[in-house]
């Protein structure tokens, strides 16, 4: 049988050769074992860069598996080492929109909310593209966070001719019925001139305070917590 030490050291090792010949003699059990201890105890103790070519090597043996390893960035984010802009990453992003672009989806789902800045957000959604803005705005929109809000701003922003997908996206907000969901909704029903809402918001936003949001992410979460431009 073999045992998670000498799993590990293969992975830390990257000898993935090794791993698949090991991964080959077990039985079905025994691999149910090793992979929930690869998850559990293996991926949350590799840096960054160890960490994608783990993560790549292991989906591509059994994606159904693994995938949820992503889970195991907790670590990296806690500690300000998780890169998403690296070798490593867009290789795993590349391989994943080759053979399954689906599991992007379910890759953004997993990691966005373990995430607690905008610039690792935006970082994650540059890596990890949809295949159509609704797929990754809606993934922004299921979360409740200013950084995560704000990703989305700018991604609306940069697909600003597309009316119909942002008013799908504020009237997923509007649904969610937070108080930031509705500012958020409030702040897009302005920002793209979208008429056909027909809800009531307490966030008034005036045309010439649309300025101030642009400037900076102080200012954009200033405004998304219902405070007035300071202007």
């Amino acid at each position: 049988m073999t045992s998670i030490s000498t799993v590990a050291s293969l992975i830390s090792r990257q000898d993935w050769d090794g791993l698949y010949e090991a991964f080959g003699k077990m039985s079905n059990s025994e691999f149910r074992r090793i992979e929930t201890q690869i998850r559990e105890h293996v991926l949350p103790t590799l840096q960054n860069d160890t960490f994608w070519d783990a993560y790549l090597h292991l989906i591509m043996f059994r994606k159904q598996s693994f995938l949820s390893g992503i889970l195991a960035i907790s670590h990296l984010i806690r500690t300000k080492n998780i890169q998403f802009q690296c070798d490593g990453a867009r290789k795993v992003a590349c391989w994943l929109k080759e053979n399954s672009p689906e599991s992007i989806i379910k890759v953004l789902r997993m990691a966005a909310p373990l995430l607690d800045t905008y610039e690792m957000t935006e970082e994650l959604f540059t890596t990890f593209k949809t295949d159509s803005l609704l797929q990754g705005a809606s993934i922004l929109a299921a979360e409740n966070s200013s950084h995560a809000y704000y990703v989305l701003f700018n991604m609306l922003k940069a697909h600003a001719d597309d009316h119909e997908s942002i008013k799908q996206v504020c009237l997923g907000l509007i649904r969610k019925n937070t108080d930031l969901s509705f500012n958020m909704a409030s702040i897009l029903r302005c920002y793209f001139d979208i008429k056909d809402i027909k809800s009531t918001f307490s966030l008034d936003i005036q045309p010439y305070e649309l300025s101030y949001i642009d400037k900076s992410y102080e200012n954009f979460n200033h405004v998304l917590q219902g405070k007035r431009p300071r202007i």
